[in-house]
């Protein structure tokens, strides 16, 4: 602890002069629970004792003024201990009888002329230590397990509930900014204190990164201050939750009749570092799911246009490939989208002569052309009339997009129902890039400190036990957050061929080990030779990486099963041949009510799992112009089938 965080006790005990403490180190001294005493090293004699003192020794109160303070205890040993960490004392009672244990001095001048000190008995001190140590280690993996709650309030109400119950005191809370004017409000909680006001003045607090301590004997300058001080309050800790200046919340512990813990500012450190962490956390996933929320409306949005829009639309990226045709145009040519999705318009659309020359003017001129009534082929290669315009869609000097309007306008031609509802498929665009520096940086604080303090037990210790489950915790919620951080990342897909064959039983041999020990079997079913593919060798890795993890997993909890990896060329999704790798796993399969929605995001059947998985990678496969699908029955496993297109030339 740092000489600046122990300062703090001195004043609780002893104020900020030697004339106004000797009223109050007697009072704090007396109603202490343990022995302790204030050594003179001047006159090298004990200037005062508290009750517990004159037990423990069995002196009376005259006996203790005569006796030489050398004859009680070591004087040299006491005035050469650590002032951080605890020593081992020998006191001599009054029967000769030698009492062992551990004891705490602090300075009770800037002169060094006297000393405090506080005694524990050895098991007294053992049972207190392994009592508060398993306390703050079991209200720490609490803290850092809100963060699976849901709902924010829901999740600071329950941190309150457990910093009361480790620090005695019904005098915690938390106050929220709040964005309708310039106060703190107190969230609402069963068991609040009437102490604490329901609004504290932005006048009143300093939000910053720091933990302030307030305590008798201080000065007192806000509103918080004010109210410990009428209410007899030994100390006051304040704690901003937030990374840095952007905190907006604040945490207040305060207690009556008992002197703060010595550990005060690391304990408060400690929580709200982890409420801090929560805190950032919901904020972060909260407005990520409102950026999506916003782009699934614009898309459905869009979609629903598009879908109702009576004539047919085609939209070209400027290299003539097809990007969008909606269910007006599919039902005018003949084709589903999934069949034209990056097709050159040559190989879909036959039209009159002039139409392509057209098209190529467009994207030079930028100019709109109405080609008026004119024939098209569909693919049965009946001939339909539509009056038909090209208009590009630029930004700036930039061509976006060519849009080809197609009306039907054949006289005797009914109302078509649509063939197929356009598919969702539109992947979200770059996200914000929401989790910052300073999310990350108190968990990887905790964590650090963690192991620190591992190192310290034995191995065989329950202590280190728990440390270690609380590292193994913080390590998941980097591990979330970093999951987070993926998704909302766009690719930087570096294509290159691809031997799909040598990257998936490079997977399946790095999962051999994990699957031995849970009694999985696995077997791969490949023809003797298979095209290549065009791909990022990473990020396909890392797609089936994650769906065979998956299925490991849901056989792991059976202790046996089998996992079956089967690759061919296929035609189910295309008219072109693919690239089929399908893993097929035997465990207890997909919940119908889940089924349909495992490639969203935040869509997850693990207590553990971030949800992103399989929608990243549904986006990675997308980005490779492939498809990726599922099929589950309860109770009767589960396939993932993944189709990529086969390298051109091969």
């Amino acid at each position: 602890m740092s000489s600046e965080k122990q300062n703090w006790l001195k004043e609780v005990l002893l104020g900020k002069t030697q004339e106004d403490s000797l009223s109050i180190y007697k009072n704090l001294l007396n109603i202490l629970p343990d022995p302790a005493i204030v050594v003179d090293l001047i006159e090298k004699n004990i200037s005062f004792f508290n009750a517990n003192f004159l037990k423990l020794t069995s002196f009376s109160p005259g006996e203790l003024n005569s006796v030489p303070i050398n004859t009680i205890l070591d004087l040299d040993k006491v005035i050469h201990a650590d002032f951080i960490d605890p020593f081992h004392f020998e006191i001599t009672k009054r029967n000769k009888q030698i009492v062992e244990g551990y004891a705490w001095k602090y300075n009770f001048d800037d002169r060094n002329s006297k000393l405090i000190l506080c005694f524990n008995e050895e098991q007294t001190f053992l049972e207190k230590q392994k009592s508060w140590q398993d306390r703050l280690f079991q209200t720490m993996n609490d803290l850092l397990r809100l963060i699976e709650e849901e709902d924010l309030i829901v999740s600071l109400q329950k941190s309150v509930k457990l910093i009361e119950n480790f620090f005695e005191t019904p005098h915690v809370n938390i106050y929220q900014v709040n964005s309708d004017s310039p106060d703190l409000n107190r969230i609402p909680g069963d068991t609040e204190s009437d102490l604490l006001p329901f609004t504290l003045p932005s006048t009143d607090i300093r939000l910053d990164p720091k933990t302030n301590i307030w305590v008798p004997g201080q000065r007192v300058n806000t509103e918080l201050h004010k109210i410990a001080r009428i209410s007899n309050l030994s100390y006051l800790a304040t704690s901003a939750l937030g990374p840095g200046k952007s905190a907006t919340a604040l945490l207040v512990v305060g207690k009556e009749s008992k002197v703060p813990p010595r550990n005060l500012f690391s304990i408060m450190e400690m929580f709200s570092a982890a409420i801090s962490s929560n805190l950032q956390y919901f904020i972060l996933v909260n407005a990520l799911r409102m950026r999506i929320e916003q782009q699934e409306w614009m898309i459905d949005v869009n979609n629903e246009m598009l879908d109702h829009v009576q004539d047919g639309i085609i939209i070209l990226k400027p290299d003539m490939h097809i990007w969008m045709i909606n269910p007006s145009a599919e039902i005018l040519l003949g084709y589903q989208f999934k069949e034209v999705a990056e097709r050159t318009i040559e190989n879909i659309l036959i039209g009159p002569d002039n139409f392509f020359p057209l098209l190529e003017s467009a994207k030079t001129d930028f100019d709109i052309h109405r080609l008026g009534i004119v024939h098209i082929h569909n693919r049965n290669g009946d001939s339909v009339p539509v009056d038909a315009r090209i208009v590009p869609v630029t930004k700036g000097d930039q061509l976006l997009s060519i849009i080809i309007y197609l009306r039907d306008v054949s006289e005797n031609e009914e109302i078509k129902t649509r063939a197929q509802q356009l598919e969702h498929r539109a992947v979200l665009g770059e996200f914000t890039a929401v989790f910052a520096h300073e999310v990350r940086n108190p968990i990887n604080n905790i964590s650090m400190g963690l192991q620190i303090l591992s190192r310290s037990f034995e191995e065989d210790s329950k202590n280190k036990e728990m440390v270690d489950r609380m590292i193994h915790d913080c390590d998941r919620l980097t591990h979330q957050m970093e999951a987070v951080l993926a998704y909302s990342k766009p690719f930087d897909a570096k294509f290159e061929s691809v031997d799909i064959v040598v990257l998936i039983q490079r997977i399946v041999d790095r999962w051999k080990p994990r699957m031995a020990r849970v009694g999985v079997q696995e077997f791969i079913q490949k023809p003797e030779t298979l095209p290549k593919i065009t791909a990022d060798p990473r990020l396909i890795e890392q797609v089936f990486t994650n769906l065979i993890g998956n299925a490991v997993e849901a056989m792991s909890a059976q202790q046996k099963g089998t996992l079956a990896v089967h690759l061919d060329i296929s035609r189910a999704i295309s008219n072109y041949p693919q690239i089929e790798v399908k893993i097929i796993d035997s465990g207890p399969g997909i919940p119908e009510e889940v089924r349909g929605h495992v490639f969203e995001p935040f869509v997850t059947t693990k207590k553990t799992g971030t949800g992103l998985g399989l929608a990243i990678s549904k986006r990675i496969i997308t980005a490779h112009r492939g498809n990726i699908t599922v099929e589950s029955y309860p109770g009767g496993g589960t396939v993932f089938a993944v189709y990529l297109p086969i390298k051109q030339g091969d």
